[in-house]
This record gives C-alpha cells, structure tokens and sequence, in this order.
C-alpha cells in the first residue's frame, strides 16, 4: 500500500505526479470545444467531429489516473486548514467535469464517424463542462500558490540549497 501511495504522490519523480497529469484534460476537454466550434462554423467536416471524440476520449483516460494522484494529495491536508475546503470543492467540479464529458462521449459514440457537424446538446455539455473546468483550475492554483499545498514537500535544507543554487536571496537562517 505504501508503494502505491508513493507512487501517487511521485515521490519517484521527486515532485508531486497530480499536476503532470491534469494538463492532459486540461488540454483535451477545452481542444474538444474548439473542435466542436470549428464543427458548426462548418470547418474540418467529420475531422473535427472525430477530433473532438477522440479530445474527450483522452482527457478522460487522463482523468482516471489524476484523480487517485489528486485524492492522495488532497488527504494529506489537515481538514480545519482552508485548503482542504477549496480541494474539496476542485474535487467536485472536477468530478462534474469529468461527468459531464463522460455523457458528452456517450452521445457521440453513434455518430461521430460520420457526423460533419457536432449537435447542440454534445456542444452545450463540451462548453459547460469547459467552463466548469477552467474554475476549478482556478481552485487548483489557488491550492499551490496561495496555501503552497504540495510545494515544500522536500526538506527545509533541500529548498534552500536549490534557492542558493538558483542564486536567490535567502535570509539567514
């Protein structure tokens, strides 16, 4: 159980593994919309429309290895420290997200072969999906650059031999 949440945590990589793996739908599930915009100004053809498919089709692939890495993270946050309610609520959203892209594929699945033009309700869940991705993003970074959550995760002494190498000015200790 221990190599797992290691794992989880990439301490294998030296620093956490969550935030390499939520820039694949962060990319992805936005990319779709683009391709489904496209799709109804009447650009690309089917192109777009299997773009958009296969967008959705990675972002979630991507988003079932983000989430164990983003709870494991999330655990380790004392639950009275304000950070942890704001990762609750980038857990939710995220969930939504990943939901509403979910249903978005379903719809798709029939058609996205031959369709030329994505419809309206797959267009709606692309967009609202994305809107609500970019807000808990938003918590996400709030979480590292505001509470410094998953940022100091080596020793005192490492980070500021990293400091002195990088040349910043440090106090003394």
């Amino acid at each position: 159980m221990n190599r797992l949440l290691d794992f989880l945590k990439g301490k294998w990589l030296g620093h956490p593994l969550h935030p390499i793996l939520v820039h694949v739908p962060m990319a992805m599930w936005p990319g779709a919309l683009i391709f489904d915009l496209l799709s109804k100004w009447q650009i690309g053809g089917n192109a777009m429309v299997r773009l958009s498919f296969c967008a959705i089709v990675f972002g979630l692939l991507a988003s079932l290895l983000a989430v164990p890495a983003g709870v494991v993270d999330w655990s380790g946050i004392k639950k009275e420290k304000p950070a942890w309610k704001i990762g609750l609520y980038h857990m939710i959203l995220n969930l939504l997200v990943a939901l509403l892209f979910a249903i978005n594929l379903g719809l798709r699945v029939q058609t996205f072969r031959e369709a030329t033009t994505v419809a309206g309700v797959p267009l709606l869940l692309s967009t609202l999906g994305t809107a609500f991705l970019i807000g808990s993003a938003y918590l996400g970074g709030m979480m590292t650059y505001t509470y410094g959550i998953s940022v100091a995760r080596m020793s005192k002494d490492k980070w500021r031999k990293i400091a002195e190498a990088g040349g910043a000015n440090l106090p003394p200790e």
